[in-house]
């Protein structure tokens, strides 16, 4: 992928992050209660473009993230270690992520608002 087709990807993969229904889903949680800089919605930009781009590596990440002036803005952080990534990848509770995947089938289940009658015909082969 290409720098303008990861910017396309990636500005896709964020739109549907409602970042105000998610941020008081994580104000409710009180995940980033005493957090100034590397809040959950920015680390899960950060993970999005690390996936979007390969990045196999916590150090991969970091220093792509300090090198790169786009992803900077893309993310919305300057820098970051690789130690306060693992940190902070370790205290992200896994039910936050459950909620906001939830969040997410929802808003595409009203999108593109299946009719129940074909939702009960889909589950019928799972």
């Amino acid at each position: 992928m290409d720098n303008n087709t990861i910017k396309t990807v990636f500005k896709e993969y964020i739109y549907p992050l409602d970042s105000k229904v998610i941020q008081k889903m994580i104000d409710h949680a009180q995940i980033d209660k005493y957090v100034k800089k590397l809040d959950l919605l920015t680390i899960t930009n950060a993970f999005i473009y690390a996936q979007l781009k390969n990045l196999d590596s916590l150090q991969r990440i970091s220093d792509t993230i300090k090198r790169k002036k786009t992803v900077q803005r893309l993310v919305g952080i300057e820098s970051i270690s690789k130690s306060q990534l693992s940190r902070k990848n370790k205290d992200i509770p896994p039910e936050i992520c459950q909620v906001i995947l939830h969040h997410l089938i929802q808003k595409l289940h009203t999108n593109f608002l299946v009719p129940k009658r074909q939702t009960r015909h889909l589950a019928s082969f799972i």
